[in-house]
């Protein structure tokens, strides 16, 4: 692990100057890529693109706006421009599609796939890149007048910046600790500028006072089609008469939601015992070779609305994608 990297990347989220949340969102973005970095094909450096970052940077004031409307910088009068765009797609969103506030991840594929949706989506992300040069991408290396030399390698205007391996491995190895930090950081910035409650909790998404949470049991038919056995997902053992629970692999508390991608039969005592730890990766590999040969038994339920949800999780690969921002 490089300390003095890893050193130097706290100093900035711990004392860099601000007017408006842009760094925080820059600096979890460059995380988040860091998780999804495949470390075998990489040489010494590692490119990443401006687009990339604005990419994740949409998501994460997308579902801050959609759900809170948080003001995230300290003119209200004159709102961060980047904010501003992510509005503009939200409303576009919202006027074709539904008024209903979901969450970037679940919507992302429509933004994809629907003809005017992405053309408004592609021009969105340039927009927001071009903040991004001006902005943040060689701002962010500067901490009391002077320029860090250690974090990554940028010329302002460029497309991409370039960071060494090791350390984007650092980057990875530390990101919970790095998330934390930043999501803390966020809320206090978030705090200068709004009078609301629970700024902590709404950084996280969710204000989970308003959510109960639903049985189950619907879902057992479908669980029953693929695990009729009744094998836990966690110990992989038969489960016994009186011993059997549905349980989320990825925790409720992080996705507030029910969804059959992400449910699983497993013992009463292995449910309880993982409480509400993040899985680790070969939990979330496991998860998505059963999604697919789940899917693969409902061949004559197409229309179904669950198998429907089902295939779309596997084609937008929501189970990598929940598991790395519930990290976050």
């Amino acid at each position: 692990m490089n300390s003095t990297f890893l050193s130097s990347w706290y100093d900035i989220l711990r004392n860099c100057n601000y007017d408006n949340t842009y760094k925080m969102a820059w600096a979890k973005a460059i995380v988040e890529i860091a998780l999804e970095a495949d470390y075998s094909n990489i040489c010494e450096t590692y490119e990443i693109s401006l687009e990339a970052i604005a990419h994740k940077v949409i998501k994460y004031y997308w579902n801050q706006i959609i759900f809170f409307n948080l003001i995230q910088g300290s003119n209200p009068l004159r709102p961060p421009k980047i904010l501003t765009l992510t509005k503009v797609l939200i409303d576009k969103y919202q006027s074709l599609e539904t008024k209903q506030p979901i969450r970037f991840e679940k919507i992302q594929h429509v933004l994809v796939n629907d003809i005017a949706l992405n053309k408004h989506f592609r021009s969105t992300i340039k927009k927001i890149t071009t903040v991004l040069k001006a902005d943040v991408s060689y701002r962010f290396l500067n901490l009391g007048g002077k320029k860090l030399e250690d974090i990554y390698q940028y010329e302002k205007g460029d497309a991409s910046l370039f960071i060494q391996a090791k350390d984007l491995k650092t980057l990875k190895d530390n990101a919970l600790q790095i998330f934390d930090t930043i999501n803390y950081r966020w809320s206090l910035i978030l705090e200068t500028f709004n009078s609301t409650p629970r700024i902590c909790k709404k950084v996280r998404i969710i204000d989970d006072v308003k959510i109960r949470r639903k049985p189950l049991n619907q879902y057992m038919k479908y669980l029953d089609m693929y695990n009729p056995n009744h094998i836990c997902f966690i110990c992989d053992t038969k489960i016994e008469k009186g011993l059997l629970s549905i349980d989320h692999v990825i925790p409720w508390s992080y996705l507030y939601s029910d969804d059959l991608w992400n449910l699983v039969y497993a013992h009463r005592g292995c449910n309880s015992m993982k409480n509400n730890i993040i899985p680790n990766e070969n939990s979330i590999r496991k998860l998505e070779e059963r999604n697919k040969e789940l899917l693969q038994t409902f061949t004559n339920h197409k229309r179904n609305k669950v198998v429907q949800e089902l295939q779309l999780a596997v084609d937008n690969n929501y189970v990598q994608k929940f598991w790395i921002a519930c990290q976050s």
